[in-house]
Order: C-alpha cells, then sequence, then structure tokens
C-alpha cells in the first residue's frame, strides 16, 4: 500500500493569494479555508506532482511512503 505524506510550508505559502496547488489538484486534496491553504484528504493524492510543479513559492513537499506488509 502506498500513502503520500504531504507537507505544507505555512511560512512560504500564500494562502489565497496564490491557491494553484488547491485549483490543479485532480483529486481535491487541498483546499483553501480562512485564507490558508488545508491538507484535507492526503489518502487521494495520485502523486501526479501537478501542485508540486505549479507552486511558485515551492511550499510543499510529497513524500510517498510504501508499506510494508506481511
Amino acid at each position: 500500500m502506498i500513502t503520500v505524506n504531504i507537507i505544507l510550508d505555512h511560512d512560504k505559502c500564500q494562502g489565497s493569494d496564490c491557491g494553484v496547488c488547491a485549483y490543479v489538484c485532480p483529486t481535491n486534496v487541498f483546499s483553501i479555508k480562512e485564507n490558508k491553504i488545508c491538507v484535507n484528504s492526503p489518502q487521494y493524492c495520485k502523486l501526479c506532482y501537478e501542485c508540486l510543479e505549479l507552486c511558485p513559492s515551492r511550499a510543499l513537499e510529497l513524500n510517498k511512503n510504501e508499506g510494508n506488509f506481511l
């Protein structure tokens, strides 16, 4: 099973002034609440990297975790 850990650096993020990640994500992982970007559903991330590639402030980091189960 693959899970994705999404790290959002709020110090770098421009929030609702930008919002690119929320607009380009095909699975609606991100939302805008109170002028801030929120990571709501990381389990739906398909690792398309659109958010990462288009974020002008480089505020996002995606880490893929592959679970090893017996």
